[in-house]
């Protein structure tokens, strides 16, 4: 299935699915903001932790090729700042022996989450920490109720990210129920690492509705608090109705998890791993600093050394593993979900990284001395912002704003880390990736449209294709110049006498029709050319009688005119691409006939805000989703707007849209060209979205780009690879970067 990511644990793990972690059982936890549990491992102390290795799954045997595991740990520093060293070692079971080892500094300050529930015995079902401190006290903290014991005493509480001033402390027994009452118990205040008791609980006469207070003689700054029930009712429960501060409000905000300061790695070679293959070894941790050093629970990636596709798992639908290109590095490589390791497949022949000597097979562990994020393959903000193909691309763009002319990869090859500086062959940043005010928005341009010049066959398509041949023309016709008109009547030529009739179009009927009635009805607005009408006028027809009734009971149109999927409820992509290309030719004045067919099934399927929707436009009316709506949103928005019809749902979906951005890729069956379709619905419907939305990729454009090229394809991200790589994002992304100068009717012209 992919290249195995499994996490230290003290039971086998035999799938590479994800896999909770236990929170370290050494001392105290330490609480990222975000909520991430860290271990803090005193000044020259040890973490010992059993790893079991599980068995490759039968796709992984089949794929020839020597896997090695990568071991990471991210140190987020030390509790005084002081520089500190981790040692990492992996410990044969029985002779105790090491077999292998690394020594990494360890540097920084760790930050901590400005209020952690950290400091729980255990909790049972819903009856969770958040409940004692939510000023409800009929919500209640409960301890585990699994089948295994837990006597007393059992404990809650919080800590701050820096000193409080408390007053004293508000604590309420369950007021419900009976399990869990505390018949002894301690409640303690921190300071400076150090507990102190400040109340006690009686041993007899408790009852469930007591409300205690515990008033402090004067205001006192405290870094946390907690109550240990040291004697419960004999059932091995412990349970708490409200534990909050008195003087202080708090107040749970939403933070965001920094990346680590630095991070520690070890790699076990491929003899050791496949003789640790059913076994367990210890993971050693040793601080050898004089200051306790916060470190994340550890991390073991077993890569291959010769990744291919054949590891790849399935993008439409899923998370991976897929191909990450990096164009201007010059490489390929595979992206795999909640990895910190960047594993390399190929390089580009020639390309940069082929000259800096990186090699397929190197784990690429850092860029430009940061580790790598955990990365993210699921749609949305974290994927914007941390996974792997964001972090590069990112590191690129900065490399090149502080006019440096390589960008180091640290890689792990052999057992080592090493630094590859990676020639750039850019020397400028992008600013707003509009080629009329941005120079490198303008050269990109100019390899992309080169790019289509090279790539359209003599038959006059793209690829033989109606998707890429319509972008590809279309993007050529917007540069206004006389010989690329030239080229986009050939690949008029070519859909007429490949499509002669609608029927032609093929099982996918009406996605391929829409595309081709786009390009015609464009191609007879700049030239009058009404050997495109009646195809047109033939689309039209053969849609609206290739209606079938729904389960609504209101006509709809399925992928072409056999029938309706998914029992009835059909999915309203088709039929939005044929709303754009009536809505075209409409300007060209053909008679419309499929949006008056549609607009009940249509209105259905928008979720309405007006009833309480989000805006965005569904899959159908029972799927009014958050997750797929970026291209039929786009395309509905356009279809809106050039009809001049319905601008209240063309402002709520387009106001979606530019909130939830991330998910641009993930267009239901495409990553593209369902990705450009919604940016040209937003440069379109909703100019100042385009404007604020856009320029946030130039990361992406940044890494895909390989000079005198133009882009080489990156990942599918949730979406297809069957639409095509760089024959497609070349076309649509050369339409999307010249949609400012409106010179199509598709980008806003009049």
């Amino acid at each position: 299935m992919r290249a195995l990511f499994f996490f230290l644990a003290s039971s086998v793990v035999s799938s590479a699915s994800t896999v909770p972690l236990e929170a370290a059982k050494l001392g105290e936890s330490w609480t990222l903001p975000g909520g991430m549990k860290c271990a803090i491992i005193p000044a020259g102390k040890q973490w010992d932790i059993p790893v079991t290795v599980p068995a490759l799954t039968e796709r992984e045997l089949s794929v020839p090729g020597d896997w090695r595991a990568i071991v990471s740990i991210d140190a987020h520093g030390s509790l005084n700042g002081t520089r500190s060293t981790l040692r990492v070692e992996a410990i044969e079971a029985k002779t105790g022996e090491a077999f292998c080892a690394s020594i990494s500094p360890i540097q920084g300050t760790p930050a901590r989450a400005a209020i952690s529930l950290d400091f729980s015995s255990s909790q049972g079902g819903e009856a969770g920490v958040r409940n004692a401190f939510d000023g409800k006290p009929e919500t209640t903290w409960h301890s585990s109720w699994d089948q295994k014991i837990h006597p007393a005493p059992h404990h809650i509480g919080i800590a701050f990210g820096s000193p409080q001033l408390v007053s004293g402390i508000h604590y309420v027994p369950r007021i419900e129920g009976y399990n869990g009452r505390a018949r002894e118990y301690r409640i303690e205040v921190s300071s400076q690492g150090k507990w102190e008791t400040v109340a006690t609980g009686p041993a007899e006469g408790i009852k469930t509705s007591d409300v205690r207070d515990i008033d402090f003689p004067a205001p006192r700054a405290i870094d946390g608090y907690r109550i240990v029930i040291t004697k419960d009712d004999g059932d091995g429960f412990g349970s708490v109705g409200e534990l909050t501060p008195k003087g202080m409000k708090l107040e749970f905000k939403e933070e965001s998890t920094p990346l680590p300061a630095s991070r520690a790695w070890l790699e076990i070679p491929t003899e050791q791993l496949n003789f640790l293959t059913g076994k367990t070894f210890l993971l050693r941790l040793k601080n050898q600093g004089s200051a306790d050093v916060v470190v994340a629970v550890p991390e073991i990636a077993r890569v291959h050394s010769a990744p291919n596709g054949k590891l790849f798992g399935r993008s439409n639908g899923g998370t991976g593993p897929d191909q990450l290109g990096c164009g201007l590095l010059g490489f390929n490589a595979m992206t795999e979900d909640l990895q910190r390791v960047l594993t390399v497949m190929n390089l580009i022949p020639g390309g940069a990284a082929e000259k800096a000597g990186l090699k397929p097979g190197d784990a690429i562990v850092a860029v430009s001395g940061k580790p790598l994020p955990v990365n993210d393959l699921s749609p949305g903000w974290n994927w914007f912002r941390v996974s792997h193909e964001a972090f590069i691309g990112r590191a690129t763009e900065a490399a090149l704003r502080d006019r440096k002319d390589t960008l180091v990869l640290t890689v792990m090859r052999e057992g080592k880390a090493q630094d590859l500086a990676i020639p750039l062959a850019r020397d400028q940043s992008f600013t707003n990736l509009d080629p009329a005010s941005d120079p490198q928005a303008a050269e990109l341009l100019d390899d992309m449209i080169s790019f289509l010049e090279k790539t359209q066959r003599e038959d006059g398509s793209w690829s033989g294709d109606i998707i890429r041949t319509t972008f590809s023309a279309l993007a050529l016709m917007a540069t206004e110049k006389p010989a690329h008109l030239k080229r986009a009547r050939r690949a008029v030529d070519w859909s007429l006498a490949k499509y002669p009739k609608p029927e032609n179009y093929g099982n996918l009927g009406f996605w391929s029709g829409g595309y081709a009635c786009t390009l015609y009805a464009e191609w007879f607005l700049r030239t009058g050319d009404k050997r495109v009408i009646a195809p047109m006028e033939a689309l039209r027809d053969w849609a609206v009688a290739g209606q079938h009734n729904s389960k609504w009971d209101v006509p709809a149109l399925g992928h072409g005119t056999d029938g309706l999927p998914y029992d009835q409820k059909a999915l309203i992509a088709p039929a939005a691409h044929l709303l754009v290309s009536e809505a075209l030719a409409k300007r060209c004045g053909v008679k419309s006939g499929i949006w008056e067919l549609l607009t009940p099934y249509i209105v259905m399927t928008w979720s309405d805000p007006k009833e309480d929707g989000h805006g965005a436009m569904g899959y159908n009316p029972s799927y009014k989703d958050t997750e797929e709506f970026w291209s039929r949103s786009g395309l509905c928005s356009i279809a809106c707007h050039l009809r001049g019809e319905r601008p209240d749902m063309r402002d709520a979906m387009t106001r979606f849209m530019v909130g939830h951005h991330p998910w641009l890729r993930n267009s239901h069956a495409y990553g593209e060209p369902g990705g450009s379709l919604g940016f040209l619905g937003l440069n379109l419907a909703h100019p100042a979205g385009f404007d604020e939305v856009f320029p946030q990729y130039a990361w992406w454009f940044s890494l895909a780009w390989e000079p005198g090229y133009g882009l080489r394809f990156t990942t599918p991200h949730m979406g297809a690879p069957y639409m095509g790589e760089d024959d497609l994002i070349n076309a649509t992304y050369a339409l999307v970067l010249q949609a400012k100068k409106r010179n199509l009717h598709l980008t806003g012209k009049r």
